[in-house]
C-alpha cells in the first residue's frame, strides 16, 4: 500500500471516530492517523452510562473503548481536550483551536451531536443534569438513593432508561413528556404505549402533554413547576430532550448541511477528500430512497468501518438496515428498520414477548419492533433484519 506523507485526520473522538481510527489500521492503512476530540477523557461507549453506570455496576472509566496505551501502540495520535477551529479545504488542512495547523490526506468528520438544552428558569440549579458524559452519569448515580424523588424530563429512550435505573435504585420516579407519546421519533404509538405500560406497572408516574414552566430551589433543585400550576417536589431532575447534529465546522467550510453533514452513499461529502460518519452523517440511502441520519450504537459502528474502508478507496456503498435496542428493567426493546415509515402496525405474540410489524400503505414491511426477553426476541429480530434487507431495497 502507498504510504502518504499526510495523515488521515478524524475530527471527533466519540464512538464513530474512535472506531474509524481502529478500522483504518484493521484495513491496512499504514500512514498517520490523528484523532481529535473535545472531551478530556478517552473515547468511551455511551450506552452503559444510562444502565450499568447508573446502577453502580460499572464506572465511566470502564466504558472506554481502548486503554490509553492502545492508541500509542497503534500509531494513533490522540489529541484530547482539543477542537478544530476551521477546515481549509483548498490547502487540505485543519487548524486546531490552539493554532496548530495539520495537513490531511483524507478528513473524516465524526463530530457527533449535542444535547438540546433545558431552556427554563432554574435549569442552572444544582441537581439538574442531562446524561451525556461519564461525569453526568456519575453525578446522577450518586443522587439515585432510595427514597429520593427523581423527575425525568423527556420520555425518549435515554429518559426511560434513566427512569428504569432510578426505580431499580429505590427512587420515586416521575417522567414528564410534552409530546403525546414516548419515543415518538423511533417507534409507533402502539409500541411506545407497551413500553410505558411496563414503567407504569412498576410504579413510575408517566405524564404526557406536560409543559415544564420552571425549576425552583435555593442552590439545589427542589421542585418542578408545570404550566398547569402544579408543583412537583423533587431531589434531582434529569433531562433528555434529544440532540442536534454538530454541523457548524462543516457548514463554515462550505459543505452541505441539512439534518446533518450531507454525504453520498459512500459517506463522502461533496469534497472528495472529506467523509462523514456517525450521528452527524446524513447520507443518501438507496434502500429508503431518501437521505437519512441515524443516532444509535449500531450505526456508529457500521459507518465507522465503511468510512474507513472508503477513505482507503474501496467504494463500499453504505446502506445497512437500521437497528437499535434498549434494555430497561428485565426486558429489552429492539427495533429493526424504520417503523416510523409504516402506516399500520400489527402485533404478534411470541412466548411472553411481542413483535410489532409496521407496513406502509402498499403493505411493504418497513420495520419491526420487539418487546420482551432477549432470549425470545433476538432470533426473530435477526430474521426480520435479513428480510428487511430485501423488502426495503429499491
Amino acid at each position: 500500500m502507498t504510504t502518504y506523507l499526510d495523515p488521515i485526520v478524524i475530527v471527533g473522538a466519540g464512538h464513530s471516530g474512535a472506531r474509524a481510527a481502529a478500522a483504518l489500521r484493521k484495513h491496512g492503512w499504514a500512514g498517520g492517523v490523528i484523532l481529535v476530540g473535545e472531551e478530556s477523557c478517552l473515547p468511551y461507549d455511551r450506552p452503559p452510562l444510562s444502565k450499568a453506570v447508573l446502577l453502580g455496576r460499572k464506572t465511566g472509566e470502564q466504558c472506554a473503548f481502548y486503554a490509553a496505551s492502545w492508541y500509542a501502540e497503534n500509531g494513533i495520535d490522540l489529541l484530547l481536550a482539543q477542537s478544530v477551529d476551521r477546515i481549509d479545504r483548498y490547502s487540505g488542512r485543519v487548524v486546531l483551536a490552539g493554532g496548530r495547523d495539520v495537513a490531511y490526506h483524507r478528513l473524516l468528520l465524526a463530530t457527533g451531536s449535542s444535547i438540546n438544552p433545558l431552556a427554563v428558569m432554574g435549569a442552572g440549579l444544582l441537581g439538574v443534569l442531562p446524561l451525556r458524559t461519564p461525569q453526568h452519569a456519575h453525578a446522577i448515580a450518586d443522587s439515585l438513593q432510595s427514597g429520593r424523588r427523581v423527575v425525568v424530563i423527556g420520555a425518549g429512550v435515554i429518559g426511560l432508561e434513566v427512569a428504569a435505573a432510578a426505580l431499580e435504585r429505590g427512587c420515586i420516579v416521575t417522567v414528564l413528556e410534552r409530546a403525546p407519546q414516548a419515543m415518538g421519533r423511533s417507534v409507533p404509538s402502539i409500541v411506545s404505549e407497551a413500553v410505558v405500560a411496563e414503567h407504569q406497572r412498576r410504579g413510575v408516574d408517566v405524564r404526557f402533554g406536560v409543559e415544564v414552566a420552571a425549576l425552583d430551589g435555593m442552590a439545589r433543585v427542589q421542585a418542578v413547576h408545570l404550566a398547569t400550576g402544579e408543583v412537583l417536589a423533587c431531589d434531582i431532575v434529569v433531562y433528555g430532550l434529544g440532540v442536534r447534529p454538530n454541523v457548524s465546522l462543516a457548514a463554515a467550510a462550505g459543505l452541505s448541511t441539512d439534518n446533518g453533514i450531507r454525504a453520498d452513499r459512500h459517506l463522502r461529502t461533496a469534497d472528495e477528500s472529506i467523509f462523514a460518519c456517525g450521528d452527524v452523517c446524513c447520507y443518501d440511502s438507496q434502500r429508503y430512497g431518501r437521505a437519512i441520519r441515524l443516532e444509535n450504537w449500531r450505526n456508529a459502528e457500521d459507518q465507522a468501518d465503511a468510512a474507513a474502508r472508503n477513505m482507503l478507496g474501496q467504494q463500499l456503498a453504505f446502506d445497512a438496515v437500521p437497528w437499535f435496542w434498549s434494555n430497561q428493567y428485565d426486558f429489552a426493546l429492539q427495533v429493526a428498520g424504520l417503523p416510523s415509515l409504516g402506516v399500520e402496525t400489527k402485533v404478534e405474540v411470541i412466548g411472553h414477548s411481542r413483535l410489532f410489524h409496521s407496513r406502509d400503505a402498499k403493505g411493504v414491511l418497513q420495520g419491526v419492533s420487539a418487546i420482551g426477553s432477549v432470549r425470545e426476541i433476538a432470533g426473530p429480530i435477526k430474521e426480520f433484519r435479513s428480510l428487511l434487507r430485501m423488502t426495503t431495497s429499491s
